[in-house]
């Protein structure tokens, strides 16, 4: 599955830059390696299935992550 590297707006509000998704050595299991755009602007994975996923909010479903732009 291919994730377009770029600006992602998390569901409740706050920006990320997505670098790439990186293979975990032991299981394989794909993972989005991304950089907060507020604070310490920390670096943080999340396995891409998560990244990818849905979620409920106020009563709407909503992606976790929404693709703004590429950088």
């Amino acid at each position: 599955m291919e994730l377009q590297r770029g600006i992602y707006q998390h569901y409740k509000g706050p920006l990320y830059q997505v670098f790439s998704v990186a293979t975990h050595s032991e299981t394989a299991e794909k993972l989005v390696v991304y950089q907060c755009l507020y604070g310490e602007y920390s670096m943080w994975v999340r396995p891409l299935s998560m990244f990818l996923e849905t979620v409920e909010y106020n009563g709407d479903v909503l992606p976790r992550f929404k693709f703004i732009q590429a950088v």
